[in-house]
């Protein structure tokens, strides 16, 4: 019988049983906490159950140098992992939808009364571009650093390292439209969504076309609102995974891991910081004085850091980008709207950069250009077609890592997952801050700017 369990169930040590029910003991607290925390500090509750419970089961099992010299450890590590895997699976589940219609509802939407040509081309330049750069910056400071050769995993895999970047670019471009999705080609599911949303514009041009193509841009934004209701459910569950996420970490690896997490939230917040000098230098390009400028946002980015949320602080951004810089209200609102949703120098910038070279170190991938386009490349899908989605860091990297080919390998984001809360807040500066830079530029060189320029000569 005993064997049976061990084998059926894996679990048949006593030990295994107790940490299994203080799991389950601790997820009926967070929800519990559920009705009166938000989730934001429940993920940080969390963080610190989770390190509290690993460390707990390590010291219990006498500190071993691997699990698998502990039955009962292992079990425990088995069970934490299973639940780290459902997630991660329902993560890997919504990729495509969420690349597809997130890309298709934002080319839908677009309001042809707008002067897109001018208005909509230099928001989306100046974000994307920013966030190109913020990716490489963590490219950069990732292989600087090392960050995840100390490794996790002994893989002699070697995906995609010995091929051209014309080999790989080529391998992305889609044949087949529902094989591009099944094997998760991001790139091929933008290049559908793409083709199909301009060709659907195209025909609404025509009067007999108008009002299917209303139908179907209905259809789509709805589609699109289902699976951000469905994303939105997922993240939910947040705090029981990073419990399970944490603990299965130093369960498998010890306190090495905590080395690992510790050097990712340095890089992310050094990251942060040069994208502000980043962002200096393009205002000084465009004639403006930085200091003045991180004099009036200041507030504005404080409440940003605080709050971990771009979408809760948009009418605060607004307000500042009006009545502190002078932008014009088109301008402001329809940049400080769009750069909500796209183009996020943090999250889906130096964060996603990050990540990329956590992946490739931890299975032995080395760095090549062709990567670095290839990450740059998947950098401009990802902030394009997460738009809207709650959670948007998690599910960037989420696409980074598929975009790259290492799917097999989402298990390893259980320690980059487990640190969010605490490497969010500087991503969300960043968010708001590429957001009032991206306005300022584009009002600038429109011409439109001149009380932030009254503004700086009173300074």
């Amino acid at each position: 019988m005993q064997e049976f369990f061990m084998k059926f169930f894996n679990f048949s040590e006593p030990l295994a049983i107790l940490f299994l029910f203080i799991y389950a003991g601790i997820c009926f607290l967070l929800n519990r906490l559920s009705y009166n925390v938000n989730l934001s500090t429940r993920m940080m509750v969390a963080l610190v159950i989770g390190l509290l419970f690993g460390f707990l089961a390590q010291l219990s099992a006498a500190f071993p140098d691997k699990s698998t010299d502990v039955l009962w450890l292992e079990q425990v590590r088995i069970w934490l992992a299973f639940v780290v895997s459902i997630f991660v699976s329902l993560l890997k589940l919504m990729i495509v939808p969420i690349v597809f219609f997130g890309i298709s509802s934002s080319l839908l939407n677009i309001d042809n009364k707008i002067k897109i040509k001018s208005l909509l081309a230099r928001s989306v330049f100046w974000l994307i571009f920013t966030s190109v750069i913020a990716s490489l910056i963590g490219v950069f400071l990732g292989y600087i650093f090392n960050l995840g050769a100390s490794e996790l995993v002994e893989s002699t895999k070697s995906l995609k390292e010995s091929r051209t970047l014309s080999a790989i670019l080529l391998g992305l471009m889609p044949q087949n439209i529902l094989k591009a999705m099944s094997e998760n080609n991001i790139v091929g599911v933008i290049l559908v969504a793409f083709l199909f949303s301009m060709a659907a514009r195209k025909l609404a041009l025509k009067e007999e076309f108008k009002e299917a193509f209303n139908t179907y841009k209905t259809l789509i934004l709805f589609i699109n609102k289902i699976i951000m209701s469905v994303v939105n459910s997922i993240i939910t569950i947040m705090p029981y995974v990073i419990v399970a996420m944490i603990a299965n970490v130093l369960i498998a690896n010890g306190f090495n891991a905590i080395k690992q997490a510790g050097l990712f939230i340095i890089l992310t917040y050094v990251a942060g910081i040069l994208m502000l000098f980043v962002y200096a230098i393009l205002l000084l390009l465009h004639g403006l004085n930085p200091i003045s400028f991180y004099k009036r946002v200041f507030p504005n980015l404080l409440i940003a850091f605080t709050s971990r949320s771009s979408a809760g602080v948009l009418p605060i951004t607004i307000s500042t980008l009006q009545k502190k810089l002078g932008v014009s209200e088109n301008t402001a609102n329809f940049t400080a709207g769009l750069g909500a949703t796209i183009g996020m120098c943090g999250c889906a910038g130096y964060y996603v950069g990050l990540v990329a070279i956590y992946l490739l170190n931890s299975v032995n991938i080395p760095l090549s250009i062709s990567y670095v386009i290839l990450i740059a490349i998947i950098t401009i899908i990802g902030s394009l077609s997460i738009a809207g989605i709650p959670g948007i860091a998690i599910v960037a990297a989420s696409i980074m890592i598929t975009g790259l080919g290492l799917e097999q390998h989402f298990y390893l984001l259980a320690v980059v997952l487990a640190i969010d809360p605490i490497i969010d807040m500087v991503r969300t500066m960043s968010n708001v801050n590429g957001v009032l830079c991206a306005a300022v530029f584009i009002d600038k060189e429109e011409k439109n700017l001149t009380t932030f320029k009254e503004n700086y000569e009173r300074d």
